[in-house]
């Protein structure tokens, strides 16, 4: 998937009034990409008054990325997909 295409995605499912999840079944290429792309998942999310609160991506494919990325908690998707969790802002504390 090319960043453009990632763009185009984040931009027609954010903003949202719920919890969004964006499931990506190409993973980016390399680590490099994948850092990018969720550079602007928190970017743009920010931008759409929606958090990024949960990225879910591949261990194996990515062993460097940490068990948090900024602000936002990593978990071990256990496959091949990089799943990104929005919620607008104040839905948690309801």
């Amino acid at each position: 998937m090319s960043f453009p295409e990632f763009e185009r995605m984040l931009g027609a499912v954010l903003p949202s009034s719920c919890q969004t999840s964006l499931t990506l079944t190409e993973t980016p290429a390399t680590h490099d990409m994948l850092t990018r792309m969720l550079e602007q998942a928190i970017l743009l999310g920010e931008r759409q008054h929606t958090r990024l609160t949960q990225i879910h991506a591949p261990r194996s494919l990515f062993p460097e990325l940490g068990a948090t990325f900024g602000h936002v908690p990593v978990a071990d998707s256990g496959d091949a997909v990089v799943r990104l969790v929005f919620e607008p802002h104040g839905l948690a504390a309801a």
